[in-house]
């Protein structure tokens, strides 16, 4: 119950807890009645808070000082003011002019909350005493008290409990163990699947199932992201028809059947429930899942997150929660946050902005949600770790803004890839080189060297020479970074906050003038995919066998699974990796996998023949894997022989076979070597 007291400078908030759980009203000059008849003043406390400003700040108060845990059990109860006590009053300093409205706000809204907080007081009783929450014991010493009653010297002082502990109990009852069974398909033998695998990660319980009317308010600025002031799931996913779980992109992966389970305690129950993948976002390391069955998240409630545009400080410290390795119920490692930058992200091999804490990440913990402990939120992801000689406890997760990014892209129909500007940037480091370009002491950027664009992109507004100085409204410094969140990061950055097609506003310095133009975000203009993913979450390698001869598209998947060890990976193909550009001519680099021994292909060799890169096919040069199918099609039908010329790791070689044998080879290999299929789908000679 609450009175305003109007003739004093203090709004006294006055908690009476009856055996009904129902709340009782007190005046200052009444008795409690369980107080056995002891003064009111000798029996609770006035805590001067800051000034109250407004009724939303009051209820913040009101949630710090008068909610909490139990000590023993974790879950929510009310402040006793003493062992033998139900009551306890809470006084604020408020400003005269929000009175009126912080005594209408109480009266009208805070009552049920109060009333429902009480009822959780009640049943949290033991014996004659309500267990006392860690808040109200910051309260208590707040107002210079020890945490205990101020009333007769036989009450017992309160047990004191970890800070927050409630928020991450609370926090912790939504984090989900996910059984993934999953089939990979080979990349040294594209025909064939690998043998079935059983894995496991974590993920968190975001979102209930159900639609919402509630939206966010419109972004301050057109350059900001539509997500940019989402606070809640539901303004980013109105609507859904099962409960969400928010998870890491590469837990699923390849997966055939997930399953989640709710362990975040031993009394939890065993049962496990089927989960659809909804979306996927392998630049950002970023999956969610939809449960259908009501009965999984009945009695729990979703996790909250960060919202975009908020970050921790730089040591903060954070919880990383999940099921590692070693054990079947949920674990919780603490640490800090230790840096806020863009690194390689090792599922997706691409840059993108992530947090770094020192907590412990195991195997098993990805795709868990990484916690401010304060308040129970998820800020990340937790996705990797670095292994390498001499690196301990890095471990890394998604930052809170490529979160929102995956949430309202896959809820309004966007691609969920990362785009790009299709440049290659020049930092601008040397003063002589700023001041060939025609940059002012107090301009800084960087210089564009290449500009890249594939079929079917438009013209490109920024051009070769251009001094990029801004981005939107992130000034670009002469190393290419930005300050984006209070942080010091790499530029593209802010262009991964965008969705393909989106148009970046840009400042740049050309032929001596500063000049503002849009330039739209396209795909990634590597030569060689970093991922086969792309916007799902199966790899399927792209192939075809002409005349025993197996063509396969390079990929950074192929590399890895090929020659595991960097050290024995071919030169000339890590340097297409690193280095290659698709373009027009050039859109994909199919290599000669291996030749499949037969009289069409006498002479050639058989098994691996050195990875050789394919050029043409009769004088065209081979555009990508499809193109070469084309080709090849064309000599059969055409041509007395089928002419390849490829590039191996010593010089031009060239392969030629006998048009008119090849189709009847096709046939003898295929059964010789048991192959399903001649070429994945879409690679026709037709």
């Amino acid at each position: 119950a609450i009175l305003a007291r109007t003739t004093s400078p203090f709004l006294t908030l006055v908690l009476c807890w009856q055996e009904s759980g129902c709340p009782g009203i007190l005046r200052s000059s009444q008795s409690c009645s369980r107080s056995s008849g002891d003064s009111w003043a000798s029996q609770h406390w006035q805590v001067m808070m800051p000034t109250v400003s407004s009724p939303g700040q009051l209820w913040s108060l009101l949630h710090v000082a008068g909610g909490g845990c139990c000590s023993r059990c974790g879950q929510p109860s009310l402040r006793g003011a003493g062992a033998g006590e139900r009551h306890a009053a809470f006084s604020y300093y408020t400003s005269t002019a929000a009175r009126p409205a912080i005594a209408a706000f109480v009266a009208s809204a805070s009552l049920g909350a109060l009333g429902s907080a009480a009822a959780a007081a009640k049943h949290h009783r033991r014996g004659n005493r309500y267990h006392h929450s860690a808040a109200s014991s910051l309260v208590a010493c707040a107002a210079g008290g020890s945490g205990g009653s101020s009333g007769s010297s036989g009450s017992r002082s309160p047990e004191p409990a970890p800070p927050a502990a409630a928020a991450i109990r609370r926090a912790g009852d939504g984090v989900v163990k996910i059984f993934v069974t999953k089939q990979r398909f080979s990349m040294a033998v594209p025909w064939q699947s690998m043998q079935v695998e059983s894995t496991s990660g974590s993920g968190a319980f975001i979102r209930r199932r159900g639609s919402s009317s509630t939206a966010s308010p419109p972004p301050e600025s057109s350059m900001d992201p539509p997500y940019w002031t989402c606070t809640e799931v539901e303004h980013a996913i109105p609507e859904v028809a099962g409960d969400l779980i928010l998870t890491a992109a590469h837990v699923i992966a390849d997966a055939r059947d997930v399953r989640v389970q709710l362990l975040s305690s031993s009394g939890a129950s065993p049962d496990k429930y089927v989960a659809r993948v909804v979306a996927v976002a392998n630049d950002s390391d970023l999956a969610l899942l939809e449960v259908s069955d009501e009965r999984c998240f009945a009695n729990v409630e979703p996790m909250k997150l960060f919202g975009p545009r908020e970050l921790l400080e730089v040591q903060s410290k954070v919880q990383v929660m999940g099921f590692p390795v070693g054990g079947d119920y949920l674990s919780i490692t603490e640490g800090v946050l230790s840096r806020v930058e863009v690194v390689e992200y090792s599922h997706s091999r691409r840059s993108a902005l992530a947090l770094t804490v020192d907590a412990a990440i195991n195997a098993g913990n990805s795709g868990g949600p990484v916690v401010d402990p304060s308040s129970g939120r998820i800020l990340g992801v937790a996705h990797q770790k670095v292994v390498a000689q001499g690196v301990e406890n890095q471990g890394q997760c998604v930052p809170p803004c490529l979160i929102w990014r995956f949430l309202w892209g896959q809820a309004h129909d966007q691609l969920l890839s990362q785009g790009s500007m299709g440049v290659f940037l020049q930092h601008l480091e040397s003063p002589a080189h700023r001041q060939q370009l025609g940059l002012s002491s107090e301009e800084t950027g960087v210089l564009i060297r290449e500009v890249h664009r594939l079929p079917g992109d438009g013209p490109s507004a920024i051009e070769e020479g251009d001094v990029l100085l801004k981005v939107g409204d992130y000034v670009v410094d002469n190393f290419g970074t930005v300050r984006l969140l209070e942080h010091r990061v790499a530029l593209s950055a802010v262009q991964d906050l965008l969705y393909m097609g989106d148009e970046v506003q840009m400042t740049v310095r050309r032929d001596g003038q500063v000049t503002e133009i849009a330039q739209q975000l396209g795909q990634a203009k590597h030569l060689v995919p970093r991922s086969l993913y792309g916007e799902g979450y199966v790899a399927r390698p792209g192939f075809l066998i002409f005349g025993g001869l197996v063509f396969v598209t390079l990929s950074a998947e192929f590399i890895e699974q090929a020659w595991p060890s960097a050290q024995d990976r071919p030169p000339h193909l890590v340097d297409l990796f690193l280095r290659g550009t698709a373009s027009p001519e050039k859109r994909e680099a199919v290599v000669l996998l291996s030749i499949l021994a037969d009289d069409v292909n006498a002479g050639h060799g058989s098994g691996y023949v050195g990875s050789p890169t394919v050029c043409s096919v009769g004088g065209t040069d081979v555009v990508d894997l499809e193109h070469l199918a084309k080709l090849l099609g064309k000599a059969l039908r055409e041509d007395e022989f089928a002419q390849i010329e490829v590039m191996m790791s010593n010089g031009p070689y060239s392969i030629v076979l006998n048009s008119a044998d090849v189709l009847e080879a096709d046939d003898r290999i295929q059964q010789l070597y048991n192959i399903p299929y001649m070429a994945s789908p879409g690679i026709s000679l037709d």
